[in-house]
């Protein structure tokens, strides 16, 4: 097992794509392990960051049911400008300013701790569904790694969450764009080491693995609306 104290330099050499960090994951003697373990601890960091610094961006902000009567003003105007039912579109403003709220902490009280258990529970879900994905796509096109060692390569994936350490300064965001792209290119890496496949394969398993991850989000996504048109949040 590695020591924690080396995450911080595996995680920089991670973000510029550096073998030797990838290479250590799969030669460790129990990678899967050591990878759920560099995913908590680097999630959890960001999660804590994201919690502060909503916290201290929450504290400087109007009330959330205050901002809620401004928007629904606002559109009240809009609506009536331009000669629109405003009462079904009311409805969602309020719901999605619900959930924008409870996700972000600017609801208050238990919810700025949310990041704290999002973030690494998020993380872990895309790790193992990574690591799964890839290792499958990748043995078809001739990769010989074992899933144990993809599990300790892909968890390098998480590396660009050390950026949401910025978050720490209120109303400082990190472009989620950047991180995924970002990510991607880890995972890029981390196939074609674990796997030992060449680079064109590697990257075509990398990309299948996202558009399989896009086709579940929309569906995911059809079914939510489906749902939320029968009987709202309710």
């Amino acid at each position: 097992m590695l020591q924690p104290r080396a995450y911080p330099e595996f995680v920089a050499k991670a973000l510029v794509l550096d073998n030797d960090p990838f290479e250590a994951m799969v030669d460790d003697d129990n990678p899967w392990m050591e990878g759920f373990v560099l995913v908590v601890f680097v999630s959890f960091l960001a999660g804590l960051a994201l919690a502060v610094g909503g916290f201290l961006t929450a504290a400087t902000l109007p009330d959330p049911h205050v901002m809620l009567a401004a928007l629904l003003k606002g559109w009240r105007q809009t609506a009536a400008i331009l000669s629109l039912p405003a009462a079904s579109a009311e409805q969602i403003i309020t719901d999605v300013w619900a959930i924008a709220t409870l996700l972000t902490g600017y609801a208050g009280g238990w919810s700025h701790l949310l990041p704290m258990l999002s973030v690494p529970g998020m993380a872990l879900v895309w790790w193992l569904f990574f690591s799964v994905t890839s290792f499958g796509i990748a043995r078809a096109f001739g990769g010989s790694g074992s899933l144990s060692a993809t599990f300790g390569a892909t968890a390098l994936t998480v590396a660009p969450l050390s950026f949401l350490l910025f978050s720490l300064v209120p109303f400082a965001t990190v472009s989620s764009a950047l991180l995924i792209t970002w990510s991607g290119l880890i995972g890029y890496r981390a196939v074609h080491v674990a796997q030992e496949i060449d680079w064109r394969r590697a990257a075509l398993t990398t990309l299948l693995v996202y558009v399989i991850a896009i086709v579940i989000i929309l569906l995911m996504g059809v079914a939510f609306g489906a749902g939320y048109s029968a009987g709202g949040l309710r």
